[in-house]
């Protein structure tokens, strides 16, 4: 094994992540993201998600009421979305490439 090949690849890691932050930047500044999409939330995690619909579950269950409820992970969803169609999207929407 060659220890110098991996140095392209641990490179297009550091790029793509660059490039996500300019595009997860971009949107940000056209879409307005909602405090209750805890993960796109700085300072909020899935642990506080799990505790909103726990005491959720409590108030709706003490009544007597059905609750439902849904997680729904986008990364994956996304992942499945060709990129041409990604990139229509945000065009679409006023999200520039700016490439």
């Amino acid at each position: 094994m060659e220890f110098g090949s991996n140095r392209a690849i641990k490179l297009l890691v550091c790029v793509i992540k660059v490039i996500e932050h300019v595009f997860e930047q971009r949107i940000r500044e056209k879409v307005k993201i909602d405090t209750i999409q805890f993960r796109l939330m700085p300072g909020k995690g899935t642990t506080d998600a799990i505790f909103t619909v726990l005491q959720m579950q409590e108030k709706y269950g003490g009544k007597g009421k059905k609750f439902y409820f849904a997680f729904v992970d986008l990364e994956k969803a996304f992942d499945r979305v060709p990129s041409e169609v990604t990139r229509w999207a945000l065009r679409k929407t006023g999200v520039d490439e700016g490439w």
